[in-house]
């Protein structure tokens, strides 16, 4: 495997501005691709800070994207959604911000829509088998156990 050139301040600075350019990015994704080619930690702390004084990182910005791109393309509940921004550090507060955005009844839609769609798919002997099944699958999305119980009961 052929190692890359190890980054100086102002190669990473431009690698990442060109990147933030055209998607986001949150610190510690930026900080794990600065340390993978070399850069030293005070180093990578100088760039991100002129990364985010200059607009092209924004953890706010960067929660709110994550958030609408997991909920309606991915369709991930709000617990695996605040999980995944967790691990990548982002705080509670833009995280719990981020998923305030979620509109409620978008959200049921897709919730709705991923049981009808599993529905058809599960092997069960009894009804009850079925709905605990049903309640796994959207609990390993991420979507909340009362929530499902809900839209479950809708139909």
């Amino acid at each position: 495997m052929m190692r890359m050139k190890p980054f100086t301040k102002e190669e990473a600075y431009n690698w990442a501005a060109t990147r933030c350019a055209l998607k986001e990015y949150c610190r510690m994704e930026l900080a794990q691709k600065f340390m993978q080619r070399g850069l030293s930690r005070p180093d990578c702390e100088d760039v991100l800070e002129q990364l985010e004084q200059e607009g092209f990182v924004d953890e706010a910005r960067y929660a709110r994207a994550f958030v609408h791109d997991k909920t309606l393309y991915d369709h991930w509940g709000r617990m695996k959604t605040r999980q995944a921004l967790a691990v990548k550090n982002i705080s509670n507060e833009h995280i719990e911000q981020a998923l305030a955005t979620i509109d409620e009844e978008e959200y049921r839609q897709i919730l709705r829509k991923l049981l009808l769609t599993k529905t058809p798919t599960i092997k069960a002997a009894t009804d009850y088998e079925r709905a605990q099944k049903l309640l796994r699958f959207a609990a390993g999305r991420g979507f909340e156990a009362d929530l499902v119980f809900r839209v479950m009961g809708e139909d």
